[in-house]
């Protein structure tokens, strides 16, 4: 079931992107958005942002290639990093304990329910479109509480995710 976004005539999609993580024993809320392209090839792209100390912090990352590319305020520069995973629709390819939950029905229509752990042992739920195989939303529940929530709402837009140019980026 995991598998049905690539399998379906989906080219790309975009979310919304919230969310809570913790930060030396400080939570930090996540706003912000992103795409992911799944054909031709898989990539992806996301950007959100948070408040440290009064701050907006922004923090991006664009998975291209077999390369993430991430820009967080401690770096004036992208940092790239060869990488067989990343923000991209294969994210959820090597899912394990899959298991199907149920059907519920979401504002966007009929969707398959079903629950596993990502490859780096981050429990997610995931909600597939039933009458196109398409994502609806993803949750990631990471350990401490923390959650990542990819709640979908353009399909086949014409999503696009571009290396930053070569003069702003720096290997990592």
């Amino acid at each position: 079931m995991l598998a049905k976004p690539q399998q379906s005539n989906l080219k790309d999609a975009h979310f919304s992107v919230t969310g809570k993580i913790a930060d030396n024993g400080v939570t930090l809320k996540l706003v912000g958005d992103g795409a992911l392209v799944y054909k031709p090839q898989p990539e992806g792209r996301f950007k959100f942002q948070t408040t440290v100390g009064g701050q907006t912090v922004t923090i991006e990352e664009i998975s291209l290639d077999g390369t993430n590319y991430g820009l967080t305020p401690s770096s004036p520069k992208w940092v790239a990093t060869k990488s067989s995973s990343g923000i991209d629709p294969t994210a959820f390819a090597g899912a394990s304990d899959q298991k199907y939950i149920g059907e519920v029905n979401l504002p966007q229509g009929k969707a398959w329910h079903a629950s596993a752990k990502d490859k780096d042992g981050n429990a997610f739920d995931a909600y597939i479109r039933e009458s196109d195989g398409y994502p609806i939303k993803y949750v990631e529940t990471q350990s401490g509480g923390q959650n990542i929530t990819l709640s979908f709402d353009r399909y086949n837009a014409g999503e696009t995710v571009t290396a930053p140019p070569p003069d702003q980026i720096q290997s990592g």
